[in-house]
C-alpha cells in the first residue's frame, strides 16, 4: 500500500466531507465518477446523481454535528482506494439521531480520485 495513494485518498475524502457539511453539491459532483453505485439494504443502485442530498438529510434528522469520527483508509494502490467513516450524529441539545459507519471506494482518474460506490450502515 503506497503512503502516498493513501494519502491522496484520505484528502478526496476530507474534501467531499467539507462540501457534504456545507451542502455543496457541485462540490460533491467534481469528486463523484458517475455512474456512483450506492449499496443500500439488499439491493445496489447505479445512480447517475449522488444517493444523498446533505441539506435535506441534516434537516429531516434535525442533524447539528457528528462526535466520535473514525476514519481511515483500509486499502490503497495505485487505481483504487478504500476509506471507512464511523460516528455519532447528534442533534443542538447533543442527543444522539445514530450511530453509522460508511465505506467509500475511490478509482485514480485523469482528474485525480474520486468516488464511485458508498455503502452506509446505521448501526442499531
Amino acid at each position: 500500500m503506497s503512503e502516498n495513494n493513501e494519502k491522496e485518498v484520505l484528502k478526496a475524502y476530507e474534501k467531499y466531507l467539507v462540501y457534504f457539511l456545507n451542502n455543496d453539491m457541485d462540490g460533491i459532483n467534481s469528486l463523484v465518477k458517475f455512474p456512483i453505485t450506492y449499496i443500500a439494504d439488499g439491493e445496489c443502485k447505479s445512480l447517475n446523481t449522488f444517493p444523498v442530498k446533505p441539506k435535506e438529510m441534516m434537516d429531516s434528522k434535525q442533524w447539528d454535528t457528528t462526535i466520535d469520527t473514525n476514519t481511515y483508509t483500509h486499502g490503497t494502490n495505485s487505481t483504487k482506494g478504500h476509506v471507512i467513516s464511523s460516528g455519532t450524529r447528534i442533534r443542538k441539545d447533543k442527543s444522539v439521531i445514530e450511530k453509522y459507519t460508511v465505506f467509500y471506494a475511490f478509482t485514480k482518474t485523469n482528474d485525480g480520485w474520486k468516488m464511485y460506490a458508498i455503502s452506509d450502515i446505521i448501526l442499531d
